[in-house]
């Protein structure tokens, strides 16, 4: 299956920083991050209601989390990374 490739944890703590100036607009709202896991890299996200459509779709694997105005961002980056990891594996 070759090289399992996980989205860098610096990268969604980025996005993660990013996405934090929306709350005080659009209130809490979830985060999904999800990949194929192969040796391309390739990750993918969105937000809001992931229940019919969006970037994720193209995805095997998902993980899902919630941002509000008391995220931790590298807490969430790190449950979100392990959730992928935990799905990866079975």
């Amino acid at each position: 299956m070759g090289n399992l490739i996980l989205p860098p944890i610096e990268s969604i703590i980025s996005l993660i920083d990013s996405l934090m100036a929306n709350v005080p607009l659009y209130g809490p709202f979830d985060l999904t991050i999800a990949t194929n896991a192969d040796d391309t890299g390739e990750w993918g996200w969105q937000t809001g209601d992931n229940s019919y459509s969006g970037q994720c779709y193209f995805y095997r694997h998902w993980a899902i989390g919630q941002i509000d105005a008391d995220t931790d961002h590298v807490e969430l980056a790190e449950d979100l990374r392990d959730q992928l990891e935990d799905l990866i594996s079975q």
